[in-house]
Order: structure tokens, then C-alpha cells, then sequence
């Protein structure tokens, strides 16, 4: 009883105060004191953890930085949520290298990089009749938009053709990509058995080619901040872009495929900007490994830019189909998850990464590629 005494002396009840004070440094003093005091209330939960100012500190900031809506309550429950991680996360510095750190001699073939955007927003899974999506998490959302009467590319092989486009113009710095010298080429290239019969690999891969061509991509960023004044402000940035340079058709590279020449494509002067700025790199016999199941890929590639860090990331499963753009109900969807990061922790074993509780908690994790 004296230990459990002295345990709540200096848990997180008994500086409610300290909390609140700190609380309204973060988001303001607008909102009346019956709701701060209320959201306190919370800190029920964690009433035995030892209050630590600097967690705290940490915690507020992040589930600030986490939630749009800024009352006492949501916040205090996103922090909730986030103080106890604080206290089992441990250092991990020494395990995790630079993901872009000079690569090794030999190794370079074996690298392939997605764009920091497209591991945190997917493009959808399935064949789908919308010709506009939208992807989100907080503060964070990107809008997919097919132009004219083209439809929204789906399925793994757009996810093989901006992987590899993302290469050649990382490795090599130049926005002009090489497809290859023949349909076959580029199709090989790709991971895939190239198939001259209708609907066989090569349609399948102009087809969504042709969708690439005509899908605009709008990113927007919100990020939070404190005036001199102490007053909280949401600077808002929207990045729209387009894969390929609007002066080149789809029709003239088909027609370049179709006379068997050398056939290039050039990356629009934004995207191009952006890759090279955001680049995550990825082993490509997994990426080539789990080209069948486009779930699996976006796992791969969202937990490899979640994991180069010594966090403990949690995201309950909804949210994680909002990021997605799944749209089904959950009790569907988590079986098909726990089946794709099964099939991704065959080819990386050292994935640490769990699915409990409606929940997919990413534990620090060493990235594959180092």
C-alpha cells in the first residue's frame, strides 16, 4: 500500500495542474476551463505512470501534431494514447543506418526507390469506376484524378512502373527514363513474363501505362505551429503534379513500342523535383517477390519509411484503410493484412511489425536496405 501510495504521488493525477498548464501552452487558452478540467479525466488511464515534464512535452506536441481537432479532450486522448509508448521506447540509433546513405559497390542493381508520397498514399488495389480518390492521415492528404475518360490505374503493375521509373531517375539523375528497346524489354524489366495474347502481360502494361499518362496527383500538407504570441497556426501546402511531362503522349511512346525503337518517357519537372528530393529505397527482389499482391507491396513500402526510426508507430486499422483508400468494412480487411504481412515477413524477417487489436503497431524496426 506505501509503494502504491507513493506511486500515485507522483504519477500523472496528482500533477493534473502541471498537465493542464502545459496542455493550454500547446493549443491555447480559448476554450473554457470546464473543458480543460474535463479532459484531464482522462489521464485516469494512465494514472500510475510517473509524470516526466519532458515526456510530456513530447507527447502533447506529437498529438497535437497528429489530430485536426484541436480540443482538450481529443488531444488529451491522442496523448493518452502516446505517453505510455514513451516509456518502452528504447534506443535504437545504432540498429537503424540512413536508408540513403552511399550504397555499397555491387549493390546498386539490387535498389529500387519509391516516392515518400506513394508509400504513404497507395493508388487503389482493385480495378475501381471513381475517377477521384482521396488518401488521408492527419495533416496529410493526397487526391488521385483521372483525366478525360481514362480511369484510375489499379493493381500491382502501375506500382512496378512508377518503382522503376522512380530508379532510373534517382540512380542515374535524369528525368528522361529509358523503357527499353521493345515492349518485351520493358515489360521484363518490370518483373513480369512478357504475353503477346490479348489481355496477356503486355495489354495489361500499356493499359496501365496509358492510365499513369492521365492521373494528376494533388499532395496537401498541413503543418502546425506557434506564433511568437504562443497562438497556434496551420500553414497549409498543396503540391499538384503530374507523372509524365504533359508535352509527351502515351500515344507517341506506344507508337514507339510498336516500331521497336528505343523508346523513352520524361518525368514532369515536379515530380521530378520531388522524387529525387524523397526517395525511399527498397530491395527489389522483394519488391519482385510480392508483385502479386499490390496489399503487400504498399505494406513493404509503408512500413519501410515508418521504420527508419526508433518510434513506436501505432495506427488502428481504419485509419490505415483511410491512408490506403480502402474502402470495405474492417472485420474484411484485416484478415487480408495480417495475410500480406505475413507474406512480406517471409521475404524480411526482421519486420517488426504486429496486428492486434484492430491495430497495426510498427515496433522500431531496422530498414532492409542499409
Amino acid at each position: 500500500m506505501e509503494n502504491e501510495n507513493k506511486l500515485l504521488a507522483s504519477g500523472m493525477l496528482s500533477h493534473k495542474e502541471e498537465y493542464l498548464k502545459t496542455l493550454k501552452t500547446y493549443i491555447g487558452s480559448q476554450f473554457n476551463d470546464g473543458s480543460y478540467h474535463g479532459a484531464a479525466l482522462a489521464l485516469l488511464s494512465i494514472k500510475h505512470l510517473k509524470y516526466d515534464q519532458i515526456k510530456v512535452n513530447e507527447a502533447l506536441k506529437r498529438a497535437v501534431e497528429q489530430t485536426t481537432n484541436i480540443e482538450p479532450k481529443t488531444i488529451t486522448n491522442k496523448f493518452v494514447a502516446i505517453y505510455p509508448l514513451l516509456e518502452i521506447e528504447d534506443d535504437y540509433e545504432a540498429q537503424i543506418e540512413s536508408a540513403l546513405k552511399e550504397l555499397e559497390a555491387g549493390s546498386e542493381n539490387k535498389i529500387w526507390y519509391q516516392y515518400s508520397t506513394f508509400c504513404a498514399h497507395t493508388l487503389p488495389l482493385s480495378k475501381t469506376d471513381e475517377k477521384e480518390i482521396s488518401t488521408e492521415y492527419p495533416n496529410n492528404k493526397l487526391t488521385i484524378s483521372a483525366i478525360g475518360n481514362q480511369s484510375l490505374p489499379y493493381g500491382g503493375i502501375p506500382r512496378l512502373i512508377i518503382l522503376y521509373i522512380n530508379t532510373i531517375a534517382v540512380k542515374y539523375g535524369t528525368d528522361k527514363i529509358k523503357l527499353g528497346k521493345n515492349l518485351k524489354e520493358f515489360v521484363e524489366a518490370l518483373g513480369y513474363r512478357a504475353s503477346y495474347i490479348e489481355g496477356g502481360t503486355n495489354e495489361q502494361v500499356l493499359n496501365q501505362l496509358d492510365r499513369l499518362f492521365k492521373t494528376e496527383f494533388s499532395h496537401e500538407t498541413s503543418k502546425k505551429t506557434f506564433n511568437e504570441s504562443g497562438q497556434l497556426e496551420i500553414n497549409t501546402k498543396q503540391v499538384t503534379f503530374k507523372i509524365f511531362d504533359e508535352k509527351e503522349s502515351f500515344e507517341t511512346l506506344k507508337g514507339g513500342f510498336t516500331e521497336k525503337t528505343e523508346v523513352f518517357v520524361r518525368l514532369s519537372n515536379t515530380y521530378y523535383k520531388e522524387i529525387k528530393a524523397h526517395p525511399v529505397p527498397l530491395s527489389l527482389e522483394t519488391i519482385k517477390k510480392l508483385k502479386k499482391s499490390p496489399l503487400a507491396l504498399d505494406l513493404y513500402a509503408f512500413i519501410s519509411y515508418r521504420a527508419n526510426t526508433r518510434k513506436i508507430i501505432p495506427i488502428k486499422l481504419e485509419d490505415l484503410m483511410k491512408q490506403f483508400g480502402i474502402k470495405e468494412e474492417l472485420w474484411r480487411f484485416r484478415p487480408k493484412a495480417e495475410k500480406a504481412l505475413d507474406s512480406l515477413k517471409k521475404f524480411w524477417p526482421e519486420c517488426n511489425v504486429v496486428i492486434k487489436k484492430q491495430a497495426m503497431i510498427i515496433l522500431p524496426t531496422k530498414t532492409q536496405i542499409v
